[in-house]
């Protein structure tokens, strides 16, 4: 009988400890590239970054202790958004060498979220990244709205390097779409 009561009590506390969820810290590093016009023509171009999500924690990875299994970034968001926009921008041609009135892009993080469904053993990630980047020149604005959305189907919950991954592909792609807005090229053609 006692064989038994291990066997059973080794297979629950398997069962349970299968059901937890690590907490994760994720880099993120997005990168743009764009193609198409060079729309920048020399201008001088400055960039800020500003974070409106509601939360930090991008989401939950799921399981039994949901609130406790976020997932969340290990750098700095500003920063990292700063350093693709301004990637973005010398492969545009904005490089200051002309002499066309400065702009000045607002790029404002609106959303990135992380959610995990877990439906007959199959985890579905969905994710969200919203972004708004404002352009302004000479007290002309304009203003563009770009959001990605993805799922992703996985039989094992996904380790730090593959959430990065995703999460890095979606950011990236609402930010190329920006960059590469055709009526922000136009707008700043015709200022």
């Amino acid at each position: 009988m006692k064989p038994i009561l291990k066997t059973l009590g080794l297979s629950l506390s398997l069962f349970i400890s299968a059901c937890a969820v690590s907490p994760q810290s994720v880099v993120v590093e997005p990168l743009i590239n764009v193609s198409g016009a060079l729309y920048g023509q020399g201008r001088a171009l400055t960039i800020t970054v500003e974070d409106h999500r509601a939360n930090t924690a991008l989401g939950s990875r799921g399981g039994i202790y949901e609130t406790s299994s976020t997932i969340t970034l290990s750098n700095n968001i500003n920063t990292a958004l700063l350093a693709a926009a301004k990637a973005a921008s010398l492969q545009l041609g904005f490089d200051g060498s002309s002499s066309a009135t400065p702009a000045h892009v607002t790029l404002v993080l609106e959303q990135l979220t992380y959610d995990t469904q877990t439906h007959n053993l199959i985890h579905t990630i969905n994710l969200d990244a919203n972004i708004t980047i404002i352009t302004d020149v000479n007290g002309s604005n304009h203003i563009g709205h770009y959001r990605t959305q993805r799922s992703h189907k996985f039989p094992r919950l996904p380790d730090a390097q593959k959430n990065a991954e995703i999460i890095n592909e979606v950011l990236s792609t609402s930010l190329e779409r920006g960059f590469s807005d055709i009526s922000l090229a136009n707008f700043l053609a015709l200022n």
